[in-house]
């Protein structure tokens, strides 16, 4: 658990030091585009794949698509217009970054019970940051 915090710590120092500083990664969209048009749709495939489950290889393959899109938004959420110098902004981040990622290898695997069981996680690591940050 030190570890994971002093990762984390550390992470938020790149992201919020090293990565204001001059970089040449900025936010395109505001946070309300982001959060609208890139990681909403792609949370719901994940939320609301019991309702609709892949049914063909297409499917699957949009499904693949739609969880990789909402783990590259959390690395997103680490660049100059989007973090925040929290360490709760992070760990969201993070817990969403964890939970997409996994929620892509259930894709890529056709595993429907598991992208059902990652639900919970996901919603917590959205819930928290909404929380903490409207």
């Amino acid at each position: 658990m030190l570890n994971k915090l002093m990762s984390a710590s550390a992470l938020l120092a790149l992201s919020v030091g090293v990565l204001a500083a001059d970089s040449p990664m900025q936010a395109t969209a505001d946070m309300s585009e982001l959060m609208t048009r890139i990681i909403q749709p792609a949370s719901d495939a994940v939320f609301y794949v019991s309702r609709t489950p892949p049914g063909d290889d297409a499917a699957w393959r949009e499904m693949e698509n739609m969880t990789l899109m909402l783990a590259e938004s959390a690395n997103l959420l680490l660049i100059p217009g989007y973090t925040q110098a929290s360490e709760q902004w992070l760990r969201d981040t993070l817990l969403m970054r964890d939970a997409a990622v996994a929620a892509w290898e259930a894709a890529q695997a056709r595993d429907l019970e598991v992208l059902m069981d990652l639900n919970g996680a996901l919603y917590d690591s959205c819930e928290s940051c909404h929380i903490a940050t409207r």
